[in-house]
């Protein structure tokens, strides 16, 4: 072969492997990015929620009803506002539905119309968050399952990337790396 055809080759070879590298290396920096807007938006949305929750609370206290239970409401608000990372931030999550069950429980059958009004509040609240969570599950579950395929696995060694991960209530854990990850 003619060592100049061999030289162009692997000047060839390795340009090509140099444009797929940044291709396969831009490829983890967007999907990051999007796990990282995903995130503000979840973060947005529980704020939001953690606001329909104070006005809950405040229509509860007006109205005089469940004395009992707006203590509790009220501590679970400030462990969901001061939650650090996807897991915590899950687990308070679901300490404050189980207070607001209790709550519901104990509201008459004809509620006034301020409470009836916290009520549509939140829950329009709370079906932001699950629309915001599921994006942000199903994208960094994408990330995840990006960074365990052959050249992005390299990649994400070399950055040191960890994928985030997902805003799972307790529980939900184990079904969800089993059905998505594929470990038991």
């Amino acid at each position: 072969m003619n060592p100049l055809a061999l030289v162009f080759l692997v000047i060839l070879v390795a340009l090509a492997v140099l444009v797929l590298w940044r291709k396969w290396n831009g490829r983890i920096v967007r999907g990051l990015s999007r796990v990282d807007r995903a995130w503000e938006d979840l973060d947005r949305a529980v704020s939001e929620r953690v606001a329909a929750l104070q006005s809950m609370h405040e229509a509860l206290e007006n109205a005089g009803y469940v004395p009992e239970g707006r203590p509790r409401l009220l501590q679970t608000v400030t462990a969901l506002q001061e939650a650090d990372g996807p897991r915590a931030r899950a687990a308070a999550d679901l300490d404050v539905e189980a207070v607001l069950h209790a709550i519901y429980r104990g509201l008459p059958r004809e509620r006034l119309e301020s409470i009836r009004t916290a009520q549509n509040r939140l829950a329009q609240a709370d079906e932001e968050r699950d629309i915001a969570r599921t994006q942000y599950n199903d994208l960094s579950l994408s990330l995840a399952l990006l960074v365990r395929r052959f050249p992005y696995r390299s990649i994400a060694r070399r950055r040191g990337l960890v994928p985030p991960e997902p805003f799972l209530l307790p529980g939900e854990e184990a079904d969800y790396v089993r059905r998505h990850l594929g470990r038991a």
